[in-house]
């Protein structure tokens, strides 16, 4: 049986997972299993797929007709939004989020389709509505997260793992440890820029993003 969005106070943010569509199943992180799932339109037939019981569907619905909810799910709750619409539905999902008090939030994509989606599904956890939460996108064996001045970096990475920078700000600099060619706190990373590809990980890496917004991207060298 559906839930009105009114009933969205009785969830559970504590560890909250967003499944985003497009046409491939993501994989399971090796995580702890989610308290809360929200499923990004088409990302619903995903989690099923996964095993994972839905809480949330968001979106315009444009590839996951409503009819196709299974009502196994007990006390699915949906946010529908008109196809004409200024946000993505991983926007929407990861707005949700927010709104339910998540604050520590791990997308799960299959990292294929349209290029402008996975492009801008990678730069939504760096815009200013999610830049403050600890956001997490798992693509296959890479993992990539948003830094800003005094946001730490918190990901466990194993010894060997290849590890990107990217800036997204102009004049954005941070300084490094733990990788096979360090940045000082003087290093300017300029966007467009290729400086930050595929660093070594020799020892627990530490990054400190001085200024501007930098996403790291992880990347397993087992996966």
């Amino acid at each position: 049986m559906f839930r009105s969005l009114s009933d969205a106070a009785s969830l559970d943010p504590t560890r909250t997972w967003v499944i985003d569509g497009g046409p491939r199943i993501p994989s399971l992180p090796a995580e702890a299993l989610p308290s809360l799932v929200i499923a990004a339109d088409v990302g619903y037939q995903h989690a099923r797929a996964l095993g994972l019981s839905v809480d949330v569907v968001v979106g315009d619905f444009d590839s996951l007709p409503l009819d196709e909810l299974q009502e196994t799910d007990d006390g699915l709750l949906i946010e529908r939004h008109p196809q004409d619409k200024d946000a993505s539905d991983l926007a929407l999902a990861l707005r949700f989020a927010r709104t339910a008090g998540a604050t520590s939030v791990d997308v799960l994509t299959g990292g294929e389709g349209r290029l402008d989606h996975l492009l801008i599904g990678l730069m939504l956890i760096a815009n200013e509505e999610n830049i403050g939460q600890r956001i997490v996108t798992h693509c296959g064996p890479s993992r990539a997260v948003a830094l800003q001045p005094g946001k730490p970096f918190d990901l466990e990475v194993a010894v060997g793992s290849w590890l990107t920078l990217l800036a997204l700000d102009s004049d954005s600099r941070a300084s490094t440890s733990g990788l096979r060619w360090n940045l000082a706190a003087t290093d300017k990373i300029s966007p467009f820029s290729s400086l930050g590809l595929s660093n070594e990980v020799l020892n627990t890496p530490v990054i400190t993003v001085h200024q501007g917004i930098l996403l790291v991207v992880v990347t397993s060298r087992d996966g």
